[in-house]
């Protein structure tokens, strides 16, 4: 083999050189390729190694994972597919493999494997075998430095970590959800306002020779709980990635970052800013920070702009790749001068940065607090968050403790105005991801606020002859309706031609779960179609479009659906008499006959629901009369202006989002008795 077991490990080590945007490593771990006709274990190894040299990891993944569907017991590779794995944050998989290493008999050529162990066990925040692990390691005949040392200290940490989560929560963590978050990456979280402006790393890159397409970021922002959509006025490129966000004292500059590949997966960012016009709108003209900030030939990303009280004037603190640290990331800050584009020289942030990667800052100025990312200091795992008090020297870091830490990456930490609520990115469980086998690949966005302290417990006095009082319900999701007169209309949507194409007929066997399921399925067609003929801003906003119908009003409908049942069935059982009045409505793509039988085998489709919901509940209500499901006259509403009748037309007649508003049930009206 071309690469030494030694040379492997100093190699992997350095994958995606210390990836300058901090955003995961979003590839699909997918299942080996395809076994070739007359490809050989050793064509695969020679391919593994080939994407090494071009540093492409995730074809070297692939290419070592269909070597060992030939040898699945070859050790080398088992170990060489474990490192790749590691460093994807494909933790599950990495354990299993140095695992395999570890047993096997000829595990002793692989001393680093107990070290390589420890580490993801400790990943997934199992302190107690990763200790084991970095005690065999410590045990064998093979120990070298510095892993010798990192070993002892990774032993200290995991007693630490283990007591960290033994503390009382100071703050609650949510995840904010599929209107911010998907199944690839979104991280520097900064909030203005009533909108949350953040990155997501989700965009295929236009001109791109490689297969697949690579990847490439952009700036999104929320507004009001609504779902996140791409800024515009040319903030974002098609080629390039744009990400984080900084504003300047008074409001007025914008800063942020552009990247461009320079092999297979790495990048190199530099950092950018516009100012407002004299209409108070963003200019359109990107002014690079000068070379002293952006070095050409190492990376500068992460801008956070804050007011030091020691220096009485607006700093720019920032992250670099550039020599004069003690290694991998590091902060960096430079004093903002009053001439434009013109900044001091920058400084190292000494008493901060450690050998390892210290990143994402955030400085909070009423405080005079430093937040930032490490994994160079004591820590849960991974990336986790620190905070430095800026006095007349920066103070010592401080870990925030769980659970704004976790054993995975922690980064991007930022406060809100009030100064006690805000936001980070993690790839914690409970974020979501691309793949089964890589859990850890992504970072989502998530909101953390303060737990209110609890009131002192008093000893109380029992009152004779009063009873307790019924202890209340919990508060249902804001937003979810309590009564079934509060859910009109409810509108439930449907593809095209569905269910059942093609006939003429009333009636259909399909629930409406089961045809809706189907459809939402279809929503990446439906953003091919509908997106195709567009370019640049215009079709981010055409996947939006096609994105907002389907998570805020069909899968709504959906869900609202299910809880009327529930409500419904309360109502059902306290003795009510319901009648539900359905009315169904379609796109203009056919004849009013078959488009009436086609309404109405939409409506049986709703029959089926109440009919079979929970195995039949609703059947005994159904046969006494006591629920009773009635029709409204198909609705012949006039379609917008943008739904084509058009049969070749296919764009605007079936995949534009007000077509596929017109092709949709209704339960229009209730009455109780």
């Amino acid at each position: 083999m071309q690469v030494g077991i030694t040379g492997m490990v100093e190699l992997i080590t350095n994958i995606m050189a210390r990836l300058p945007l901090l955003f995961s490593i979003c590839w699909i771990l997918a299942a080996a390729p395809a076994l070739v006709q007359g490809q050989s274990f050793k064509a695969y190894v020679k391919a593994a190694e080939e994407a090494l040299e071009k540093k492409d990891y995730n074809a070297a993944l692939q290419h070592y994972a269909a070597a060992l569907e030939f040898q699945p017991g070859n050790v080398d590779i088992q170990f060489q597919y474990a490192e790749i794995a590691r460093r994807f944050y494909a933790f599950e998989l990495a354990e299993q493999y140095f695992s395999k290493v570890v047993e096997s008999k000829e595990g002793s050529r692989f001393p680093i494997a107990n070290y390589r162990l420890g580490q993801v066990k400790k990943s997934q925040g199992k302190y107690d075998e990763a200790s084991a692990y970095f005690q065999s390691y410590l045990a064998g005949a093979e120990v070298v430095e510095p892993y010798a040392t990192l070993a002892r200290k990774e032993i200290i940490t995991c007693d630490w970590a283990k007591e960290q989560e033994k503390q009382p929560e100071r703050i609650k963590i949510e995840n904010l959800g599929r209107k911010v978050n998907t199944d690839y990456s979104e991280f520097a979280p900064y909030p203005l306002g009533d909108s949350l402006l953040y990155s997501s790393f989700r965009y295929e890159k236009q001109e791109d020779d490689y297969k697949p397409k690579r990847l490439v970021t952009k700036m999104l922002y929320q507004r009001g709980g609504s779902r996140g959509r791409p800024l515009g006025r040319g903030f974002n490129e098609d080629n390039l990635h744009t990400a984080h966000t900084a504003f300047s004292l008074d409001g007025s500059r914008f800063y942020f970052t552009r990247c461009d590949y320079i092999n297979a997966t790495e990048i190199r960012c530099a950092i950018f800013y516009r100012n407002k016009d004299k209409r108070g709108r963003w200019s359109t003209r990107a002014v690079k920070l000068p070379e002293s900030i952006n070095d050409p030939n190492y990376t500068s990303t992460q801008p956070s702009i804050g007011y030091d009280s020691v220096l009485q004037a607006e700093v720019l603190l920032f992250v670099s790749s550039r020599p004069g640290g003690p290694g991998g990331l590091d902060l960096w800050w430079a004093r903002v001068e009053k001439e434009e584009n013109a900044f001091s020289r920058p400084s190292l942030l000494e008493e901060i940065n450690t050998e390892f990667d210290d990143i994402t800052p955030f400085f909070h100025t009423p405080s005079q607090t430093l937040y930032f990312s490490s994994d160079g200091y004591p820590a849960l795992g991974g990336f986790d968050v620190y905070k430095s008090y800026r006095g007349q020297a920066w103070a010592a870091p401080q870990n925030l403790g769980a659970p704004a830490n976790s054993s995975y990456n922690d980064i991007y930490y930022v406060l809100d105005e009030n100064g006690t609520s805000g936001y980070l990115s993690s790839n914690r469980p409970g974020s979501f991801y691309l793949d089964e086998a890589n859990k850890a690949c992504c970072n989502d966005i998530y909101r953390f606020e303060p737990i209110p302290e609890e009131p002192p417990v008093r000893d109380t006095v029992p009152v004779v002859g009063l009873t307790p009082l019924e202890p209340k319900q919990p508060p249902l999701e804001p937003g979810i309706p309590t009564r079934l007169e509060d859910f009109l209309p409810l509108a439930l949507y449907f593809d095209n031609d569905e269910p059942d194409r093609r006939t003429r007929r009333t009636t259909t066997k399909k629930t409406y779960g089961e045809t809706f399921e189907t459809y939402l399925s279809r929503r990446p067609d439906y953003r091919e179609a509908f997106a195709e003929p567009l370019e640049g801003e215009r079709r981010d906003e055409a996947n939006y479009a096609v994105d907002e119908f389907f998570e805020e009003e069909a899968q709504k409908g959906y869900d609202f659906l299910l809880r009327f049942s529930e409500i419904l069935l309360q109502r059902l059982n306290s003795g009510d008499r319901v009648e539900i009045f359905l009315k169904g409505y379609t796109s203009p793509r056919a004849k009013s006959d078959y488009n009436l039988a086609l309404s109405r085998r939409r409506i049986s489709s709703v029959r089926n629901h109440f009919q079979t919901y929970e195995e039949g509940i609703f059947q005994p209500y159904l046969e006494s009369g006591q629920l009773v499901i009635s029709e409204r006259p198909f609705g012949e509403a006039e379609a917008a202006s943008t739904v084509s009748d058009a049969l070749d037309d296919l764009r605007n007649s079936i995949y534009h989002p007000d077509a596929a508003r017109e092709r949709r049930v209704e339960i229009v009206e209730i009455r109780r008795q």
